[in-house]
């Protein structure tokens, strides 16, 4: 399937569920300002306790109690906007296939706890893939910084200077390598949402193999919404801009999964009805 034809499709769909989408992503903006008012909340207490270091780069800098908070923080709001971000996921696969949109949600807020549990389980080992991948690319640039900066490059030996531009050369390449390995696990998030049953690490290997020789059309999907970025500012044209871009991203995956495109969250809801009628 071709861009243009993507995008016409997409443009079918989401007209067939407009208000959906526009639900969807005012539910999705209010859990964003819901987590914003939180921050602004603690800053304005923190201020009203004489705390203010708390939110200061000196602060975090110099203190250790200033650095657990943070990264408590981080923690508190990477794991709301995961779970967020599954759901949305998995909502918006209905909307792009006309299915049951309440009928998941239902779903979903009855086993809340175990969708919850594992999504964030499968989201964390993806991430945690994905760095140790980097983990090379870390390496590499912390060696061009070493013989570049700390070393100055008129202090450089011949020695230091090989290793620099030994340094800066592993870097960019490994930096080829790692957007490869990122692209390559792109399918998996839809292959979890679409089975949430599924081995995280099964999924991994599935998405590995099939998005094999599809980089390159995968990076021109993406570089052709770049020209939306600018609308953005606005706010409001993410009401459309988003929904369009992810009804696409879903078909552009569903193209590619081919016969691996199999949805088993009907088949779970209704053997849940059937049991819990």
């Amino acid at each position: 399937m071709s861009l243009k034809e993507i995008k016409s499709l997409a443009k079918k769909r989401i007209n067939a569920n407009g208000g959906n989408c526009v639900s969807l992503m005012t539910f999705m903006l209010a859990i964003i300002i819901f987590l914003i008012m939180c921050e602004l909340s603690l800053y304005l207490l923190f201020c009203r306790l004489d705390w203010e270091y708390f939110f200061s780069f000196e602060g975090l800098r110099s203190r250790r109690n200033v650095q657990i908070f943070w990264a408590l923080n981080l923690i508190i709001a990477i794991t709301a906007l995961t779970n967020e971000m599954n759901v949305i996921r998995r909502l918006f696969l209905d909307l792009s296939k006309n299915g049951n949109y309440f009928a998941t949600r239902q779903y979903m807020a009855a086993h809340s706890f175990t969708y919850f549990r594992k999504s964030l389980y499968n989201s964390f080992i993806l991430n945690l893939i994905k760095l140790f991948s980097a983990v090379p690319l870390a390496v590499g640039i912390y060696g061009v910084y070493y013989w570049g900066w700390i070393c100055k490059l008129s202090e450089l030996t011949s020695a230091g200077l090989l290793s620099f531009m030994l340094s800066l050369g592993f870097s960019c390449v490994w930096l080829g390598v790692m957007i490869h390995y990122w692209i390559s696990l792109a399918l998996t998030p839809y292959i979890m949402a679409l089975n949430p049953r599924t081995n995280i690490f099964d999924a991994c290997d599935l998405s590995v193999r099939l998005m094999d020789g599809q980089h390159g059309r995968y990076i021109f999907f993406m570089l052709s919404f770049v020209k939306f970025t600018p609308t953005l500012v606005f706010v409001y044209p993410i009401f459309v801009i988003y929904p369009y871009f992810e009804i696409c991203y879903i078909i552009l995956m569903e193209d590619i999964l081919g016969d691996y495109w199999q949805d088993k969250m009907p088949g779970m809801i209704k053997r849940w009805r059937k049991y819990s009628a």
